[in-house]
């Protein structure tokens, strides 16, 4: 008999294995999941790692195709890349606009993005896989809170279907390397115009950081 953890950290231990994975390119794009297969691998019943397909599917990372089941879905074409990095410019730009107009809100929200900018900073170079995962996931925190900050439902919830990160880490792969140092320098010019509520400079910081981020990950 296998022995599980339990239903609900199991589903999550095999999200983020598959995650993992599938950000190191161990299931390339395109891949057909054989369910059966990973779950002797994994030595977990079939459950939480139909549950943990389930929710990839929802992030797009997996697709479910009707009488052939889960795949790995392609990553994004370059096109596609800077249209998706395009759209976080219009939103992003205009997030951290309606946080600098807001009264008493902008030294809360730089604080807010300044604890988890200090544990990007305190990340620790190890197996790659995992320093993707641990670099995206808190990178991800970070934008997530600027638009979240901005209080405009339905753009947070269009941010959050865009999948951005998701997206993003499949690209760190290819590119050998994560981008920490150049983050880490662009969200601190990020958070320090929001405090000093410079407008035109968080605006700008903005773009830049992610037409930079742009640029870094298609340069290869």
């Amino acid at each position: 008999m296998k022995k599980e953890i339990g239903q609900g950290m199991t589903t999550e231990y095999v999200y983020d294995l598959l995650k993992e994975m599938i950000f190191g390119w161990k299931l390339p794009p395109g891949q057909k999941i054989n369910i059966n297969h990973l779950a002797k691998t994994f030595n977990i019943s079939t459950i939480p790692l139909r549950e943990a397909l389930s929710r990839l599917h929802s992030t797009k990372l997996v697709v479910f195709e009707p009488n052939k089941g889960y795949r790995v879905s392609d990553i994004l074409s370059r096109k596609g890349m800077e249209d998706l990095l395009e759209a976080r410019v219009l939103m992003e730009t205009n997030a951290v606009r309606q946080i600098i107009r807001a009264e008493g809100k902008h030294q809360k929200v730089a604080e807010q993005l300044n604890q988890i900018h200090q544990k990007i900073c305190s990340i620790q170079l190890g197996t790659f896989d995992k320093e993707v995962l641990e670099f995206n996931q808190l990178d991800r925190q970070f934008h997530a809170h600027l638009m979240q900050a901005a209080e405009n439902a339905f753009l947070f919830e269009a941010y959050e279907g865009m999948h951005c990160h998701l997206h993003i880490a499949r690209f760190y792969h290819l590119r050998g390397a994560v981008d920490k140092e150049e983050t880490v320098a662009e969200h601190a010019d990020i958070i320090e115009a929001i405090r000093t509520r410079d407008v035109y400079r968080a605006e700008n910081a903005v773009s830049k950081h992610i037409e930079d981020a742009k640029y870094r990950l298609l340069e290869n």
